[in-house]
């Protein structure tokens, strides 16, 4: 009887009610997100963030996630969060504070920021839906179809393309890189996707006996894959895959039945000896160059970087200062001591460790940042079962080692979702989750609403400017039409002014009118101290000598010279039509 007397009370503690609307609008974003929109093709001259349209077109139905998240805290009136939430927002603080410094650049590190900020509220947005089981597997099973359908991409640049093709796909390389541009990229994507295959079947057991269609389509993960790893011939693929495989195998002994397993290590052989049939037969680049070694750039331009921060340890070189810091620091102790000293990579604009980066640029305070968030997941999976840690670390690990040799969460906006679904997926297992009551949500429903709307604005318009960018370089003869129809220069900011005053150089040379080629001058000084490029350079040295400037392009080419010193001695016969990436 006290129990009736207590129901519709304020003594009642408050429950969470199911909101199945919210549910699956929520996990249709998800969907639409790793199913449609990331794969979205549309040509561009390359680069990283929004520069790569698949990474625009993937933030719509991200941010409408987020809304969901949002607008479910505002129904409830009640926050769920985690010691997990906490600490990774303490992070978020940490990561975020440089940009106060004096020697920071806000404007340039703002997509950077944004983005983080913005994976910390998707993070939020998942810890306030109670999941079903079912649902909650939903999110990896998102993940897994994202993977075939970028497999089957990859297999389609591989063998279907031809010569001239819409994409423009380099059939010669033949390094199928799927939506992603990069093949290491693609190939972290996919050893992801194999260790997530292996994960899901040891949680899916047969029903009475008999195999589902689940059970195929993650059997076909290996068989799609394996090859695909080895034709694209990326280190970083295979050791995320290999590794990351091996720590799943103690789970699959542990929870798959014997029948699974015997199938799961048969499609593994299968995969493998595609592999080897392909790599035998195959005519192209993996099959010719077959590198065993670990030498590369890396070994350049990280220990560079390393030395950079305990340079300057406290506060870093700058957030958003990466590049010009780099080149000019690495061209000075290069001059100082050329035969200990390599000379820094021209337009590196990151130095393909993740730690490294925001160290470089903020010292020790974001370093402390990551490494507490780190170590929070390793301690979260520390409190799973002793027969799930290996497995849990192994869905991390493709992604984590990729970081550490390069930025894929610069070049994919899908790589940043699975990493932070997979912290959900650990903390989701180990935690226990805390509620704060709240009556004042206006705020919170102000922003559900008004994310969804900018960021769809600004990513369509994003897209159509990008459009009109490639359709302005691409175009002979040059249609100036297109650039003055650009309504977004600002998520293209760096390629527009190139097009912009490249374009201003050219005519202001052809028509003999030298104030043009002058305003050119003005914004190319201005813009080396940010946008330290060689063409940058190789221009200015042009338009110095149109001018009659001899003594100026001389003092501007040596500048250069000393900054680019792998590079050959510039020239100021010709221009070049693009800057170096």
């Amino acid at each position: 009887m006290t129990v009736l007397q207590l129901q519709g009370t304020k003594l009642e503690q408050k429950r969470i009610s199911k909101p199945l609307s919210l549910v699956r609008l929520f996990l249709a974003s998800v969907g639409i997100f790793f199913i449609v929109a990331m794969h979205y093709f549309q040509h561009n001259p390359g680069g990283s963030g929004l520069e790569l349209s698949f990474n625009a077109s993937a933030w719509i139905p991200f941010s409408f996630a987020i809304s969901c998240g949002l607008l479910e805290i505002c129904r409830q009136k009640i926050w769920r969060y985690s010691r997990m939430t906490l600490i990774l927002f303490g992070s978020c603080l940490l990561l975020s504070l440089p940009v106060f410094y004096a020697n920071a650049d806000g404007f340039g590190t703002s997509n950077r920021l944004l983005t983080l900020w913005a994976g910390f509220l998707f993070f939020i947005s998942l810890q306030q839906f109670v999941f079903t089981h079912n649902q909650r597997q939903r999110l990896l099973w998102f993940i897994t179809i994202a993977v075939l359908i970028e497999a089957a991409f990859g297999w389609y640049q591989f063998l279907g393309l031809s010569a001239h093709n819409r994409f423009g796909y380099d059939v010669i390389a033949n390094r199928p890189y799927g939506i992603f541009q990069q093949p290491n990229v693609m190939a972290s994507f996919l050893a992801t996707g194999l260790v997530i295959a292996a994960y899901l079947l040891a949680r899916l057991p047969r029903y009475r006996g008999k195999w589902a269609w689940q059970h195929l389509i993650l059997l076909a993960v290996p068989v799609v894959t394996i090859p695909l790893l080895v034709v694209l011939n990326s280190r970083t693929g295979w050791l995320g895959a290999s590794i990351g495989s091996l720590l799943m195998l103690p789970y699959l002994f542990r929870f798959a039945a014997k029948y699974q397993q015997r199938m799961w290590g048969l499609m593994l052989l299968l995969g493998m000896a595609l592999a080897w049939q392909f790599s035998s037969t195959t005519n192209s680049s993996f099959s010719q160059d077959v590198r065993i070694t670990l030498d590369s750039p890396r070994e350049i331009h990280i220990p560079q970087a390393y030395e950079m921060f305990t340079t300057k340890p406290l506060t870093g070189y700058g957030y958003g200062k990466f590049e010009v810091t780099y080149i000019t620091q690495t061209a000075l102790w290069h001059q100082r001591d050329p035969s200990h000293q390599a000379a820094g990579i021209p337009s590196l604009d990151h130095p393909h460790n993740e730690l490294l980066f925001w160290a470089v640029e903020g010292g020790i305070v974001p370093l402390l940042g990551l490494i507490i968030a780190a170590l929070a997941v390793m301690i979260s999976i520390k409190k799973a079962p002793n027969s799930t840690q290996l497995a849990l670390v192994g869905l991390f690990f493709p992604i984590v080692l990729h970081t550490q040799l390069e930025y894929p969460f610069y070049h994919s906006l899908a790589h940043w979702i699975m990493f932070i679904i997979l912290i959900f997926w650990v903390d989701n297992l180990t935690t226990k989750y805390h509620r704060y009551q709240t009556q004042y949500v206006l705020a919170l429903k102000v922003s559900a609403i008004t994310i969804p709307i900018m960021v769809t604005s600004f990513m369509i318009t994003t897209l159509y400017s990008g459009w009109l960018l490639t359709k302005f370089e691409t175009t002979r003869p040059v249609d100036i039409n297109y650039l003055v129809k650009v309504n977004n220069p600002w998520a293209w900011q760096d390629r527009f002014e190139w097009d912009l005053h490249h374009t201003q150089l050219q005519v202001g040379i052809a028509t003999n009118k030298p104030q043009l080629v002058t305003d050119y001058i003005i914004w190319a000084n201005q813009k080396a101290l940010t946008w330290p490029r060689p063409a940058l350079y190789q221009n200015l040295v042009l338009a110095y000598n149109d001018q009659g400037n001899t003594a100026q392009a001389e003092q501007v080419a040596a500048e250069a010279q000393q900054l680019f010193p792998s590079l050959t001695q510039l020239s100021a016969a010709t221009t070049t039509t693009s800057p170096a990436k």
